[in-house]
């Protein structure tokens, strides 16, 4: 099911895809197991709804990541 407003980038070919924009808690529902969700370090993109949605599926929460030489914080979603 594609995510309406979703975007994500991938920085090589060793690196998994980071959904960077999930606008609603439901989208973050929608998203598949095993999807890598991100923001550049130290951004605010994800709103208090959606972040707990997130932290609710996924195993290991969220953390920081250096992926090209640029700073990543990420969540992967296990559920």
């Amino acid at each position: 099911m594609p995510i309406s407003g979703s975007s994500a980038v991938k920085s090589s070919s060793d690196a998994p895809e980071i959904i960077k924009c999930v606008a609603s808690p439901a989208e973050a529902r929608a998203l598949p197991p095993g999807s890598v969700v991100g923001d550049l370090y130290g951004g605010v993109t994800f709103s208090d709804a959606v972040a707990h949605v997130l932290e609710s599926r996924s195993l290991r929460g969220w953390r920081e990541v250096a992926i090209a030489d640029v700073s990543w914080t990420i969540i992967q979603l296990n559920r």
